[in-house]
């Protein structure tokens, strides 16, 4: 079982994440998701840790609407909804 973490404030349970294993996806997810290099590495790296972290696809869902890369993708004026539905499942599991 994964080790869980509690977040600060104490209102939601935290998963663990693999940054390694989130950094060697990054290639293939600024391939699927058409995420040009002015997107910062550091910044697309920051996203996926933020989302990764919770342990239900619905609180996935809104942390990668409300990260800096759901931001992105919104303001690239593509299919949003497309784009997380992707992103989400390049994601490993809580």
């Amino acid at each position: 079982m994964k080790p869980r973490h509690t977040h600060a404030g104490g209102h939601a349970s935290l998963t663990a994440v693999n940054v390694d294993r989130l950094t060697r996806l990054m290639p293939q997810i600024r391939r699927r998701l058409a995420v040009r290099r002015d997107f910062s590495d550091a910044a697309l790296l920051a996203s996926l840790i933020a989302i990764a972290r919770h342990p239900s696809h619905q609180e996935r869902w809104h942390a990668a609407e409300a990260s800096t890369l759901g931001r992105h993708l919104a303001a690239t004026g593509g299919d949003l909804h497309r784009a997380l539905v992707t992103l989400l499942s390049l994601l490993p599991q809580p």
